[in-house]
């Protein structure tokens, strides 16, 4: 038994280079998708330096991302619904907390840690608890030397505020947002929401558009929401022409029973609308 006097006990050795060499493993690893490796990697890291603040940001993003798959097979490769979804969603809930924790982990250890506070606004946003989200994005847009990247931040802030109905402020830090990146899929996309919800319908469609057909966006949600802003304008052809689009991106997502459903009244889908994949920023 270690008996402790005067000078206390002593402190856990930290091999900070050592811990470095895993991390930069781990990032390999997560820049591959192979998250349990990245995972031991971070394990390894903290434990030769617990006061490595990025381990534990980056192991928050293996379990973002492992939400993010989960979120891909419950509402996109097949619209999961009734007990399948239940379980499917726990275990959304379960890596999302998860990814909190450590990235509130890093933020205590290092406050200007502007992407460790950034990634728990993303997370709360993912948690639907928007304004949790717009506490910490607006937290990390104070710290940004420590940010990756100012402009996706303020897109996820705008969305944020977006769902608390604060559609002025939402619009303000998405187009900002797009000042820093001017065609970045996600900004545009939720200023299209935001122009959606003020019923701006020009610019809403101008905006759904423009990521609609940029194959990079990979936006089955720009389609349905362009096929619903046409519906407003009374364009029926233009509307059909979205909805077609929309289900050629994926057949089976839960957004594509949506394009199915909101657009019946157009009439049949034409027989090339089919696909495989989407997704929405």
């Amino acid at each position: 038994m270690m008996i402790c006097v005067l000078g206390g006990c002593p402190t856990p050795e930290r091999d900070v280079a050592k811990s470095q060499t895993r991390l930069d493993l781990a990032k390999d690893f997560l820049r591959k998708h192979e998250l349990e490796a990245a995972e031991t990697e971070c394990n390894r890291a903290i434990a030769l330096n617990p006061a490595n603040d990025e381990a534990y940001n980056i192991r928050g993003l293996v379990n973002v991302i492992r939400a993010v798959d989960t979120q891909r097979t419950l509402e996109i490769d097949s619209c999961l619904t009734g007990v399948d979804a239940e379980a499917t969603h726990k275990d959304l809930d379960k890596f999302l907390h998860a990814a909190d924790g450590d990235f509130a982990t890093a933020a205590k250890m290092t406050p200007d840690y502007g992407e460790a506070w950034s990634n728990r606004g993303i997370v709360h946003n993912l948690l639907e608890e928007y304004p949790a989200a717009a506490q910490y994005l607006a937290k990390a847009l104070e710290h940004p030397m420590r940010l990756d990247s100012p402009g996706l931040t303020r897109a996820h802030l705008g969305w944020a505020l977006f769902h608390q109905g604060k559609h002025v402020d939402a619009a303000k830090e998405l187009r900002q947002a797009m000042t820093f990146q001017p065609n970045m899929c996600v900004a545009t996309y939720r200023l299209a929401r935001v122009y959606f919800a003020r019923e701006e319908w020009e610019k809403a469609a101008e905006l759904f558009e423009t990521v609609s057909n940029d194959a990079s966006c990979g936006s089955q949600e720009a389609g349905l929401y362009l096929m619903k802003t046409r519906m407003q304008q009374g364009l029926v052809e233009d509307a059909r022409r979205a909805r077609d689009a929309c289900l050629k991106i994926s057949r089976q997502s839960c957004i594509a029973a949506q394009c199915r459903a909101d657009g019946g009244a157009l009439g049949a889908p034409t027989p090339a609308a089919g696909g495989t994949n989407g997704s929405a920023p």
